[in-house]
Order: C-alpha cells, then sequence, then structure tokens
C-alpha cells in the first residue's frame, strides 16, 4: 500500500509501510536527466550524478564514503534520459542516517575543482568503455536512429569531448535549475512508519528547499510519432559477429495500451517459449540472443534485439521477417495469451517484494502515470487482456512503415530493410 504526501513546494513523497522486512530504502528521484541537456553541456546530468558525493561543507568525499560503509548502508545512483535517482538501502535503524548524509549530498555538494578534474577522467573512461562494446554502441546508435529529431535521440552521458569541457560553474547552473523541490520525488519503501519519515523530511530537507509554493512537474508521455527520415544506420567495427536492433514505434509509459502492449512483447520475444525466441534460435540455432525489448522512458524505443554470426545475418533477418509476417496473418493463440500474462504478473510482483524495487516502482509510477501503484489493480488488467488486445498492439506498434534497422558489425552488404520488408 502506497500513501502520497504533496508539499507546498512540489516536493512529493511516496511511502510504503513494509513491516514484513527489516531494511529500509531511500530513493531521491528527480525529473532530470539526458533530455534536459543541450550542445552546451552534453552528460552535464550524469555527470552531475558523480559529483554529489564528491564533498560537501560538512563532509569530504572520503569521509561520505567511510560513513556509509561504517553503518552498513549501500549507496548508488544512476541516471536515465529523464531522471536522476540517488538511493540507500540499508537496516531500517538506519533511515535518519540515510537522510542525513544523501540529502547532505543533495544539498550541498560542493564539486571541488580537484575532486571534479579525478571524477571528470572516470566518467570519460566509462564513456570510452561503452564505445568498445559494440552492444553499448549498437544500443546508442539505435537511439539515435529511432528516436531521430528528439531530445532522447543523444547519447547518454555525452561524449569525452563534451564532458571534457564542463566546468565547476556548469555543474552548479544546472543543478539550480533543475535540483528543485517540483521535480523532487522522495520514495521510501520498508519498516519505518510514514510519521518517522515525514518528521526526517521536516528535518533534512524542507529546511534546505525552496519555499515558494509550485505544482509538482510530471510526465507528458502520450503515445508519440516520429517523422523517420533516415532508417538504416550501420557502424563498421573489426568483429566476426553482427549486432542488430530492429526498431518500431515506441510506445507512452501512460498509453490506455500499455498493458496489452507488455504482454504481447512477451509473447513475441520476451521468453523461452516466446515466437521469436524459438522460431530463431531454438527451431533453427541461427542465433545465441534474441529477444524484443522497449525503453521505460517518456520517450520509450521499442523493437527486437539480436546478436549472431555475420554469416548468419541475412538467414536471421528472414526468419524474423517470417515470424512478423506470421502474426500479422494469423495473429497470437492462446497458449502464447497464457504464457505473456503470466509471466507478466510474475515480473511485477517480483517487482514489489524488497524494499529498493518497491521504492522505485511506486516512484516510477506517480513520475510517468501520475498515480500511485495499486498492484492489485494491475494484476487484474493483465487478466482482462484478450488475444485481440495483443493482436491490437501488435498491430499498432509494429508497424513496418515505422522501422529503422540499426547494425553494428564489419560487413555491409546486406540490406535489412529489404530483406525485413520484401
Amino acid at each position: 500500500m502506497y500513501t502520497l504526501k504533496t508539499y507546498k513546494n512540489g516536493l512529493r513523497l511516496i511511502h510504503n509501510h513494509d513491516t514484513t522486512n527489516q531494511s529500509v530504502s531511500v530513493n531521491f528521484m528527480t525529473l532530470v536527466g539526458g533530455k534536459d541537456e543541450d550542445d552546451t553541456n552534453r552528460g552535464i546530468a550524469h555527470f552531475l550524478e558523480h559529483m554529489f558525493f564528491k564533498g560537501t561543507e560538512k563532509r569530504t568525499c572520503k569521509e561520505i564514503n567511510a560513513e556509509f560503509d561504517k553503518l552498513g548502508i549501500f549507496v548508488n545512483a544512476y541516471t536515465s534520459k529523464d531522471m536522476t535517482v540517488f538511493y540507500n538501502i540499508g537496516l531500517a535503524s538506519q533511515c535518519e542516517n540515510m537522510f542525513d548524509i544523501l540529502s547532505d549530498c543533495f544539498f550541498h555538494s560542493q564539486f571541488p575543482k580537484e575532486e571534479l578534474v579525478l571524477e571528470r577522467k572516470v566518467v570519460c573512461s566509462e564513456l570510452e568503455m561503452r564505445l568498445d562494446d559494440n552492444k553499448d554502441l549498437m544500443i546508442a546508435k539505435s537511439e539515435e536512429l529511432a528516436l531521430q529529431g528528439t531530445e532522447y535521440a543523444y547519447p547518454l552521458g555525452g561524449t569525452v569531448e563534451s564532458v571534457s569541457k564542463l566546468e565547476r560553474e556548469d555543474l552548479i547552473n544546472f543543478r539550480n535549475k533543475y535540483y528543485t523541490p517540483d521535480r523532487l520525488v522522495i520514495s521510501v519503501s520498508g519498516n519505518v512508519t510514514q510519521e518517522e519519515v515525514e518528521a526526517l523530511i521536516n528535518k533534512y530537507v524542507l529546511p534546505n528547499c525552496s519555499t515558494e509554493e509550485k505544482t509538482p512537474i510530471n510526465y507528458i508521455v502520450d503515445d508519440f510519432g516520429i517523422d523517420i527520415k533516415e532508417k538504416y544506420s550501420f557502424t563498421k567495427r573489426d568483429t566476426d559477429q553482427y549486432y542488430s536492433t530492429i526498431s518500431f514505434r515506441g510506445i507512452g509509459m501512460d498509453s490506455e495500451d500499455l498493458t496489452a502492449y507488455r504482454c504481447m512483447i512477451r509473447a513475441l520475444g520476451g521468453s523461452m517459449s516466446s515466437r521469436l525466441f524459438r522460431k530463431v534460435r531454438e527451431e533453427r540455432g541461427l542465433v545465441y540472443t534474441i529477444s524484443t525489448f522497449c525503453s521505460d522512458c517518456a520517450k520509450s524505443q521499442n523493437g527486437i534485439i539480436f546478436y549472431c554470426n555475420i554469416d548468419k545475418a541475412e538467414e536471421t533477418y528472414k526468419a524474423v521477417r517470417e515470424v512478423l509476417e506470421e502474426i500479422r496473418a494469423d495473429g497470437f493463440n492462446e497458449d502464447d495469451l497464457s504464457v505473456a500474462k503470466n509471466l507478466r504478473k510474475t515480473s511485477l510482483v517480483l517487482g514489489t517484494i524488497q524494499p529498493a524495487k518497491k521504492a522505485l516502482s511506486g516512484g516510477e509510477k506517480l513520475i510517468y502515470n501520475n498515480k500511485l501503484l495499486n498492484i492489485d489493480e494491475e494484476l487484474e488488467a493483465i487478466d482482462k487482456i484478450t488475444i485481440q488486445d495483443m493482436n491490437n498492439a501488435f498491430t499498432k506498434y509494429f508497424d513496418n512503415k515505422d522501422m529503422t534497422v540499426t547494425v553494428v558489425s564489419k560487413d555491409n552488404k546486406l540490406d535489412p530493410i529489404k530483406i525485413l520488408t520484401e
């Protein structure tokens, strides 16, 4: 059971009291990410996330790390295109310490210049590592192609060149602009009462926030269309492997089609009994990995991803085409429906067992759908999905007119678009 409290300055608290667990997870989720950057500061959201733990007015970087470890608190953070999330996981008895240290980092980070120089090297190393990984490179290139013309097309984290130009003043200005109460959701799950959490917010958060009255910011993520001008992207790499993403129309995270869509992609390529896995891997042995995917963000990317030996690429595309054509002609069946619904329900329930996942799921539900997570309602919605619902979702979100194909390999002899549509 989740409860929501909205403060006058726009700050929102989501609380889930879990008395079955001795741990607690505290998440500071702020609505700023890669989509909020421009050509002057690509990568700043991710770089800033790193710098929040590099020293405050009363704690050095070394002291922050040591204090978390001494208290047995796991701390981490991540940046997406839509949001930046800082989270703690630890014993419920350490909840106040979590709020103390995390709030200090969030509101009082000083971004020391000497730490900035060192951490820039770390971030640039991470970016170079991603470029060295053909899978990561393919994903970045596929986003650039499938989401072309939108703020979601740029690589998350920027480039080595763009990050190398970022200075302390840039970080401060970006924080001042986007790290505001109306963009902040604090999501807490675990063996701690709402009264206790509210007292900690009054002590550690509100004194550091603006008191100006504001309406909380939410993402408007209705279904969208993208004007696809380029359909194919190839990046040459010296490898005998062939990495490909076949992308279609994305789906908004508040779409009325979302439940049917998520069941549909399970049946298409989300399990070992899915159509793609059986037809392409199990029956023909063409690939090691083939699956469907959807990036859960305000402007999502939707499609199929596979890796195979380069000499099996053409046959793999043909096998994928056969599966898609078969579903377009005959639709899904009762077995597809049953497997997809049960897998989706299991995935949903598993995501609400641990306090860390509960806190994150609750926050994301509020941010993307402007309502609280109700697991019973979501399970009931899955039960109501029919074969026709899945067929309709497939027709809508896997239309060839929306298709783009991204390839990373050493050979550009194939014409994937032609093979997939001929």
